[in-house]
């Protein structure tokens, strides 16, 4: 092949290479795979039906055209991870937050009564070391007037003898043995003197002791009251009287004393609270006021006694009654509720001693359909 063949061949070649990209462009049926899936152009026919093969694709992409007005599109628009908050409704946060005060203000109150317990404990240790170094004290003073009275019986017992001997000596020695009469006369009375002071001692002993008994008592009631109502779920109101709210509450953010009224058919229902169950660990009688504070025109419970007394180591239980009647029924197209306290106190007759306990109450007037 000589050049000029050489450079026929070479642009025969790259004619049809120009043809071949046109034709893929374009979208001519002359284009098409061999058996090894190359696209080609398909030069078996004739060079008309090779440049003049229909088209099948227009000349405008379409593709482009649609990336070019839909903005959308997945290749334009970064998939962002959506951030996800982990928010609280705030009605229940509200609610949490003013059950965490009450709770800070409770734990404060309890620390203060802590407080006060162990400065009475304190005192009440510091008393004991008196009353005993008080006890010890008279038992030594005690000891020394035995000894006392030990050499005075002694002395008695030698003065007996020396008498006896006398008497026996002669009748003439009774000038001496009046002497001597006189003189164990005179150590009679100091022996009864001594004897008198002995008794004195032994009675302010025997009164120290029972004054520590007392105490000890008073501190194992407290101790036992405190334990029995630690263990029933009760509350200690003036130290030795445990009160129990029956049936408990089983929210503790819930009012102790609670109940519901229907606003259509004023039936009623206990939720918690309906019994008092009372309880007097002391060794005297304590005396009980029981009193409610209700909203304006919601008198919705009533108390059978409000005044009583309850006997050493004897229990009584209060059982509360809702009244209906009592209550104020304006907006029966709705569901409301009403506060209230209870207080409950306790005068130990023992001291005359009084502490009150108070306990919130909450009724709610209930839509029919609120109300099971």
């Amino acid at each position: 092949m000589n050049n000029l063949e050489s450079i026929a061949e070479k642009l025969k070649n790259r004619k049809e290479l120009e043809l071949e990209a046109i034709l893929k462009i374009s979208g001519s049926e002359a284009i098409e795979k061999n058996e090894y899936n190359v696209t080609i152009a398909n030069d078996k026919t004739s060079a008309s039906s090779f440049i003049f093969k229909p088209l099948f694709k227009s000349k405008i992409d379409t593709e482009e055209l649609q990336k070019a007005i839909n903005v959308e599109v997945k290749e334009l628009k970064p998939n962002l991870p959506k951030e996800i908050k982990n928010l609280v409704p705030k009605p229940l946060y509200d609610a949490e937050a003013t059950a965490s005060a009450q709770l800070r203000v409770q734990v404060l109150e309890l620390n203060n009564t802590v407080s006060d317990l162990n400065a009475t404990i304190s005192d009440l240790n510091i008393q004991i070391e008196n009353e005993i170094n008080n006890r010890l004290t008279i038992e030594q003073t005690n000891d020394v007037l035995v000894n006392q009275l030990n050499t005075l019986i002694g002395t008695i017992e030698d003065f007996s003898k020396q008498i006896a001997t006398s008497l026996q000596k002669s009748v003439d020695e009774s000038i001496l043995r009046a002497s001597l009469q006189s003189q164990n006369t005179g150590f009679k009375a100091q022996i009864k003197a001594l004897i008198k002071q002995i008794d004195s001692l032994n009675s302010i002993i025997e009164g120290l002791q029972a004054q520590l008994g007392a105490v000890q008592q008073q501190q194992a009631i407290q101790q036992s009251t405190a334990n029995v109502a630690l263990a029933s779920g009760a509350e200690v109101v003036n130290k030795v009287v445990a009160v129990k709210i029956n049936p408990a509450k089983e929210n503790p953010n819930y009012p102790d004393i609670n109940g519901k009224i229907n606003n259509k058919t004023e039936d009623s229902a206990w939720i918690a609270g309906s019994t008092l169950d009372i309880t007097n660990n002391d060794t005297k009688d304590v005396q009980i006021e029981i009193r409610a504070t209700f909203a304006p025109n919601q008198r919705w419970f009533s108390i059978p006694k409000s005044s009583f007394t309850i006997a050493a180591g004897q229990n009584d239980k209060v059982g509360l009654t809702i009244t209906p009647g009592g209550c104020s029924f304006d907006k029966r197209d709705k569901s409301v509720e009403h506060m209230g306290t209870l207080k409950i106190k306790v005068k130990r007759l023992a001291d005359n001693t009084e502490e009150t306990k108070e306990y919130k109450t909450r009724i709610g007037i209930m839509h029919p359909k609120s109300y099971d």
